[in-house]
């Protein structure tokens, strides 16, 4: 949602119109945007199944009505293609932008885990044109896509402050999150193992959420807290020496705590984009041991190597301002519409 409401300012910025639609069960936009949000009446909205295809049939109404009046109708998640799809056929209007794969989302063999699966594999197949967010979906299994766009950033908040770095307590940040394949419980070991082996005082700063059975009284190196809004999230990257975005799927995917971490100042351990060999210590097929190996390899840094991957990261970050983002969007749509 940030990048699609931070996208929209920038597009109205110079000159252009851009709307939300929805059912009007949306919540408020947690990245509050210039764009319009425009909504219809869902007749069913305690009822999860039927409520699903209202809010599909909604959007495909939406569509219909409105193929004169746009000249782009931008899905993002897999479910809302499908309406863009069948309500601009026949046109070029139809676009899809792939910010992650979803069908590995949907693990195991449950009905609604199948469906889910499968759904989000057809979207991928369907004739219409697509954006993806890293250069890793350009052919990956279903997906095939030439038109890469990475997600972009405001660098007048996250910008580049290194934290003071003492050798004594040593900050290690993360963005914590409950779904297992986030990887956020894989840390939390990571540094207790790394403490143990090394007996340095690594402290772990989580953001936002735990996974289900962590509890902080059992590992008393960590910190919880809730940064809310973009200033406040910018202060907590800040707060950290080095930052662990790392995830267990689709390594070289791209990751926003990876270039925000980038940005503001951190050493950081990924196995994500839009980290480089230079600017970032890059691990892959990440779990616990690869964490540990990542942080006992920063702790080898001298500060020459640490000041060295710190400019190369705020180097690379230039290149996703939004200005730049959005005009390598625009140029899609204009040569392709």
């Amino acid at each position: 949602m940030r990048v699609l409401s931070r996208l929209a300012d920038t597009f109205i910025s110079q000159g252009h119109e851009v709307v939300f639609f929805s059912s009007h069960l949306i919540n408020q936009p947690y990245y509050p945007t210039r764009a319009k949000i425009e909504t219809y009446r869902n007749p069913f909205p305690h009822l999860p199944g039927v409520r699903g295809l209202f809010n599909l049939l909604g959007m495909l109404l939406f569509v219909l009505r409105n193929r004169q009046r746009f000249d782009v109708f931008l899905g993002n998640f897999y479910l809302t293609v499908f309406p863009v799809y069948f309500g601009a056929l026949g046109t070029s209007k139809a676009w899809y932008y792939i910010q992650a794969y979803e069908p590995e989302f949907y693990p195991g063999r449950s009905p609604g885990a199948l469906v889910s699966r499968c759904l989000a594999g057809l979207t991928y197949l369907l004739p219409l044109r697509r954006i993806v967010n890293g250069g890793i979906y350009r052919s990956y299994k279903l997906l095939k896509c030439d038109s890469v766009i990475e997600p972009g950033i405001d660098l007048d908040i996250f910008f580049h402050q290194p934290p003071a770095v003492t050798g004594q307590e040593i900050i290690v940040g993360c963005i914590g999150r409950k779904l297992a394949w986030k990887g956020t419980r894989e840390i939390i070991e990571a540094v207790g193992r790394v403490r143990h082996l090394t007996g340095r005082n690594l402290v772990l700063n989580i953001a936002f959420e735990l996974p289900d059975g962590i509890d902080l009284a059992q590992h008393e190196y960590a910190r919880l807290s809730q940064p809310h809004g973009d200033h406040a999230l910018a202060a907590f990257y800040r707060q950290a020496e080095v930052f662990v975005a790392t995830g267990l799927l689709q390594d070289g995917a791209f990751h926003y705590p990876c270039l925000e971490a980038m940005a503001s100042g951190c050493a950081v351990i990924s196995n994500y984009g839009p980290a480089t060999e230079s600017s970032a210590l890059c691990v892959e097929k990440v779990d616990t041991d690869v964490i540990v190996n990542g942080l006992l390899r920063y702790l080898r840094l001298t500060d020459n190597e640490r000041q060295a991957m710190l400019q190369s990261a705020s180097e690379v970050v230039i290149n996703h301002s939004w200005p730049i983002i959005a005009a390598r969007m625009l140029a899609y749509f204009r040569e392709r519409t």
